[in-house]
């Protein structure tokens, strides 16, 4: 689509590099050509950008006459059924002094409104009006269009607008993605005639969304749904799907400016170009970043870019579906655009050369901000893709994983603020008690999916369970703690511990346990320390990372044995320290690993071997080793496997000798058990003799992961009752 209209207000100003001047370009239909006017410079309170904004009264798209008869044909009908009984909500509360007075009743369940923000400078009051609209109408397959000879390829025109209900006419709008704050509501603007009050962030993201010369048409939650009617925000929740769809785009707003806005832009850029082709090369010198063109490893511009990536939004809940549902996508941070392919790729690029830690912004809290923000930014990247090929199609419990570290104020809406985007939806209550909704939830997963419950049982990972909710119920309200050993696992065959075996279970009578065939195959003896530090080099005495190693090697030299098939208790100790992957967690973790473990063990002891039955290498390795180029990779990729491993997880033995990596709130006495069809094995408490079993979560235990027990003689399957 061109860019100008033919409608001379409605053309953007564009800037011309060769003229530096502002061009704009429009059809005048008199004269029958288009028309340039040009300009030295534009008025200063607005930003230019916000032509990225929908403009009102303007046709974003024209409609041939199909569509133009199938939008009349929908009006009428609508029109004729307007005396039908309501569906939607029930009427708003009107006392004077509430933000409620501004809405009237949406009469459909298929209902919204949008905003329309008048034009001001950015000083200047703001103002704006509501306008009910239905999302209901779709433009048809138009069977002239239908490609012949196949039943699956048709062209339809898609639907970036909805229908005013009042003129019938198509209302193309701009969607806002953004956080809301600080939840006092204490700036006013006035919204139809009456004083209306919003936060702050909301209100400054007002004034930089405006224009001087033409309102604008936005969809706002917090102005747009009567926040004070819980049954008018379910019902737009439910909604939420259709919304961001309809958008004819979206805006991401991160907030003003900071003193480092510009530097972190330039520098996005600048390494998305740089690292985009480099698929093969190890990123470890200060050559190597000097050979791509790359900001030193101590430049500002990495912090920059660290503060940028740890803005608030990056945390939200509801940007998983609002990303994911809109076709067109950009992020404004103030005055500066920065688009969602140049934002995704930048942080693919950072994560793939592992260069996180560049982007460390000085506080751990807020480095893993930063972290999560780039994770979740490929997360959804990769969700957008799938869901273009497969619309709402995707499994409850897959973007409650993805959305878990998210921040939301209503803890109900870890389960409802994804359910645009999910193939089974909750219909939303905000009355039900929040345990009730996240039971509800894995129910709903259950039931729709039965082998998927090891999964579920594998996103179990808090210290002390709530006291209404089962512990087979994850509790979506905090975050994890860990980085799962066994979620999606079973997909990837890295682990396999009850080889050949079909899932199997089914509800108690109760109504709150669930009964899972499996056995009990150990008794924890020992648990150590928890690894819930700021995991540090591996080779740095005197740190916490290298007092849990040493913790570690004395609880396996004191209990841990060589399991069968293993060569040296060495192997079995820096498996259990990696919990058998890789850096990326979707491979077996490779045997580069072990002499490297051995060299790093040997200077923590002071001695070697350090194990009696340790191996020798071929390749005598010392630690300057570790700076050259494959050995340094390694390295690496092995500290990013650990981390994940251990962190937020306690070291331990078993009764057989088995060493794992078990839960936090793991107790000597506790039981490890595999059940069937599961590729993870858990641990367990029995409440009393014969009570039932909680469960405390997933471990790691060498030795049982490849499904050596299965071919145990005399092994049985029990019912095992977990509540």
């Amino acid at each position: 689509m061109d860019i100008f209209s033919e409608d001379r207000d409605a053309s953007p100003w564009l800037w011309n590099n060769d003229r530096e001047e502002y061009e704009r370009r429009y059809w005048d239909r008199n004269q029958g050509k288009w028309v340039t006017v040009w300009k030295t410079a534009l008025p200063t309170a607005v930003p230019q950008d916000e032509a990225n904004v929908a403009k009102a009264g303007v046709v974003y798209r024209e409609m041939d006459p199909f569509e133009e008869a199938a939008l009349r044909n929908f009006v009428s009908t609508r029109e004729a059924a307007v005396s039908a009984p309501p569906t939607g909500t029930h009427a708003a509360t009107t006392e004077p002094a509430s933000n409620d007075s501004i809405y009237k009743r949406l009469d459909r369940a298929q209902d919204m409104r949008i905003v329309q923000l008048s034009p001001g400078t950015f000083e200047e009051n703001i103002h704006c009006t509501l306008h009910e609209c239905s999302t209901d109408f779709e433009y048809p397959v138009d069977p002239a269009k239908q490609v012949q000879g196949t039943k699956y390829l048709t062209l339809k025109a898609p639907t970036f607008h909805v229908v005013s209900i009042a003129s019938g006419e198509p209302i193309w709008y701009t969607a806002i993605s953004y956080v809301w704050g600080d939840p006092a509501f204490i700036m006013s603007i006035t919204c139809n005639g009456r004083i209306f009050k919003t936060t702050q962030n909301l209100y400054t993201a007002l004034r930089y969304l405006r224009r001087t010369d033409v309102a604008v048409n936005l969809w706002i939650d917090q102005i747009c749904i009567n926040q004070n009617d819980l049954d008018e925000k379910a019902q737009q929740v439910v909604l939420m799907s259709t919304i961001y769809k309809r958008a004819w785009n979206t805006v991401i707003w991160l907030g003003e400016e900071t003193a480092t806005s510009s530097t972190a832009h330039a520098a996005l850029i600048a390494v998305k170009d740089a690292l985009q082709y480099n698929t093969t090369e190890a990123i470890t010198t200060a050559d190597d970043f000097e050979r791509l063109d790359l900001p030193s490893p101590e430049s500002e511009a990495w912090r920059a870019l660290g503060q940028l990536l740890s803005r608030p939004w990056f945390q939200r809940l509801w940007i998983v579906q609002e990303a994911v549902l809109s076709h067109d996508v950009k992020f404004m941070d103030g005055r500066k655009h920065i688009t969602w392919d140049d934002m995704t790729l930048f942080a693919i690029c950072i994560i793939d050369n592992n260069l996180e830690s560049l982007l460390d912004v000085g506080q751990s809290a807020e480095h893993e901000e930063t972290e999560s923000g780039l994770s979740r930014l490929r997360m959804i990247d990769r969700t957008r893709a799938y869901e273009r090929v497969h619309p709402q199609q995707s499994s409850l419990l897959g973007p409650l994983v993805d959305g878990r570290g998210s921040r939301a104020t209503n803890p109900r809406d870890k389960i409802y603020g994804i359910m645009g985007i999910t193939a089974n939806p909750l219909y939303p209550d905000y009355t039900l008690p929040v345990t009730r909704v996240f039971v509800d939830a894995a129910r709903m997963i259950l039931d729709c999916d039965a082998p998927s419950l090891i999964d579920l049982l594998c996103c179990v990972d808090y210290e002390q369970p709530s006291e209404n909710l089962p512990t087979w119920v994850p509790d979506w309200s905090i975050p994890r703690q860990t980085v799962s050993i066994g979620f999606y696992g079973a997909l990837r065959g890295i682990h396999q511990s009850a080889k050949d075996t079909k899932v199997d279970w089914n509800y108690h009578p109760n109504g709150v346990s669930l009964n899972i065939s499996g056995f009990r195959c150990d008794t924890i003896t020992s648990v150590g320390p928890l690894a819930n530090f700021v995991l540090t080099d591996l080779i740095i005495r005197g740190s916490p990372t290298h007092a849990f190693i040493m913790e570690c090697l004395g609880q396996a030299s004191q209990h841990g044995q060589k399991q069968p098939g293993e060569t040296s208790i060495l192997e079995a100790f820096w498996q259990t320290l990696v919990a058998g992957k890789d850096h990326l967690g979707v491979q077996k973790a490779p045997r580069d690993y072990e002499a490297i473990f051995a060299l790093l063990i040997d200077t923590a002891t002071g001695r070697s071997p350090s194990f009696p039955d340790q191996p020798t290498f071929k390749r005598k390795l010392n630690l300057a080793n570790l700076e050259v180029r494959r050995p340094g990779q390694v390295y690496r990729q092995m500290q990013i496997a650990f981390k994940a491993a251990v962190k937020g997880r306690r070291f331990g033995t078993t009764a057989s000798g088995c060493m794992g990596l078990y839960p936090k709130s793991t107790q000597v006495g506790d039981l490890v058990c595999i059940f069937s069809g599961g590729h993870v094995p858990f641990v367990l408490r029995q409440h009393g003799e014969l009570g039932p079993y909680q469960l405390v979560g997933e471990c790691y235990q060498h030795g049982i992961m490849n499904g050596q027990l299965m071919s145990m003689a005399g092994l049985t399957f029990d019912t095992i009752e977990i509540r």
